[in-house]
């Protein structure tokens, strides 16, 4: 138990729902947070989770019975703030025992005399904190509604030394913005260590039910809201149910709800459009494990006399896109690894591919070749077997050494491009298993824009996404080089064709049609 939560529960009290002092004992979720901070944390999560409150409680507690902290809590709207120093004054006014004597005490700061702590609760851009000031604890809540994070949290975060502690923690407010990245990145493990805590194990979220009720419920199940596919996820009749009630409350809008209670990262982060991608057979499953710092792996893979294809898709490797190689085994049409960087330079990045390739029993391997693809696809040639390199149309080329390199990989033309979103896409829709979270992610945020490109949304990546359509682009190929007697070429559309154009305006309308739920 850490010395914070020990004097929570040991001093503090609250209100409960009815009004009445009850001791301050920590839900799961804040216990789970105490137990796991490092320093640096964020923390996307459902709402109501009580993060804030229980943030309150930790400063308080350093406040008491450590030295010259700083405490700072800095809040999104000054209506939020308000609120958050009444529970802190409450806390202080209702402490078992006596009452701590405060040196200097006004509507937002404490001073505590005997520590010479120091707890302050502001609005996000109301002081221009960071500028003299020290601060050694330091909470950013509901990040994702600041106005402009960026600019206010390089101030706060300069004025926090690397032994204080900085939690960032706020629901999802769409995608693009500097939270959405922070997330991500975090998932990535980079940046700040990731807690997300989705309302699944919450008590109050469910509507209570007799086995005949949650019998009779779920033999009734909408699918306009969903309700089938998160059955098979494991909700409860009685959480289905209390889901159906808040989506009314929402006017059924099902992008509203899942931000404001996600049950995994990505719902937590809405795209303002509808993505190209509409039906995703995403798995999680604890069998997608970490293998290093880059790179994920299913299980047992790679499995012996099992056929594996890679798509590659290079970056520049200077921290912004990532550079990725996806691996889809042939016979299942499942996703079995994922390796991605954006610090590592073409070069390195295509002796990787190559060593990923010869791991998954000689992979055939298909290489965007635009661009930083050229170098990879050269470097390939020299320390990889030709004959498992994807070959494309050659284009015209200026010398007979480039054309010889242009044999290899795939040029990403807009054609091209719609072609192999294409392909992906329908493979996506017919049963194809991915099990990356940062990969749907990125499915979720991919869109058609209104001047017909396909692409991420703004401030988005999409270079999970392009490295699995390199790889579902040529499993046909992929099937024939290596032999593999259970793949079968699909059939690929063409996308401008009358009948595709018809079949895809039936799939929007029917995926952005949501008649009114029948109720509980």
């Amino acid at each position: 138990m850490t010395p914070e939560k020990l004097i929570i529960e040991s001093l503090f009290r609250i209100p409960d729902k009815e009004g009445n002092d009850v001791d301050f004992k920590l839900n799961r979720e804040q216990a789970i947070l105490d137990e796991s901070l490092s320093g640096r944390d964020i923390v996307p999560k459902a709402r109501q989770m009580g993060i804030s409150t229980y943030v309150i409680g930790r400063h308080l507690a350093k406040c008491l019975y450590q030295r010259n902290r700083r405490c700072v809590i800095i809040s999104h709207e000054s209506d939020a703030t308000q609120r958050l120093l009444q529970r802190a004054h409450y806390m202080i006014k209702h402490i078992k025992g006596p009452q701590p004597v405060p040196k200097y005490s006004n509507r937002n700061e404490i001073i505590f005399e005997k520590t010479d702590s120091m707890f302050y609760i502001g609005t996000a851009g109301a002081k221009n904190f960071g500028h003299g000031d020290t601060i050694t604890d330091l909470h950013c809540s509901e990040v994702a509604r600041w106005p402009d994070p960026k600019s206010l949290l390089k101030g706060l975060f300069q004025a926090v030394p690397p032994s204080g502690n900085i939690i960032i923690e706020s629901t999802g407010n769409g995608v693009g913005n500097w939270y959405h990245r922070a997330c991500v990145r975090a998932a990535q493990g980079q940046g700040y260590k990731l807690h997300f805590f989705n309302w699944l194990h919450r008590p109050e979220y469910r509507v209570p039910m007799t086995p005949e009720q949650a019998t009779e419920f779920m033999s009734r199940l909408d699918e306009s809201l969903e309700e089938p596919e998160y059955a098979q996820k494991g909700l409860t009749a009685e959480q289905l149910a209390w889901r159906r009630l808040k989506l009314a409350e929402l006017d059924y809008d099902l992008q509203a709800f899942k931000e404001q209670y996600p049950i995994s990262l990505d719902e937590c982060f809405q795209s303002s459009g509808a993505s190209y991608f509409n039906r995703v057979c995403y798995i999680p499953t604890p069998l997608w494990k970490r293998r290093d710092q880059h790179l994920y792996i299913l299980g047992d893979h790679p499995k012996r006399e099992h056929k594996y294809v890679i798509g590659a898709d290079p970056g520049a490797g200077v921290g912004r896109d990532n550079s990725v190689l996806q691996v889809i085994d042939l016979e299942a049409r499942e996703q079995v690894a994922e390796w991605a960087s954006n610090r590592v330079e073409p070069d390195f990045f295509a002796l990787k591919a190559a060593e990923l390739g010869r791991m998954f029993n000689n992979a055939y391997i298909n290489v965007e070749r635009n661009n930083h693809g050229i170098l990879v696809v050269k470097i390939l040639m020299d320390n990889y077997d030709r004959n498992l390199l994807h070959k494309g149309k050659n284009l015209s080329a200026p010398s007979k050494e480039f054309m010889r390199i242009s044999d290899f990989g795939t040029y990403t033309s807009e054609v091209t491009k719609h072609m192999m979103l294409g392909t992906l896409r329908t493979e996506l829709a017919n049963g194809f298993t991915i099990h990356s979270e940062l990969l749907r992610s990125e499915l979720n945020t991919f869109v058609e824009k209104e001047n017909g490109r396909l692409e991420a949304e703004e401030g988005c990546l999409d270079d999970r996404v392009m490295a699995l359509a390199q790889a579902t682009f040529v499993m046909p190929q992929a099937a024939s080089r290596l032999g593999s007697r259970d793949v079968e070429p699909r059939i690929m559309h063409d996308p401008f064709r009358l009948d595709s154009i018809i079949k895809e305006l039936e799939n929007r309308a029917a995926n952005d049609y949501l008649p009114i739920s029948s109720g509980v």
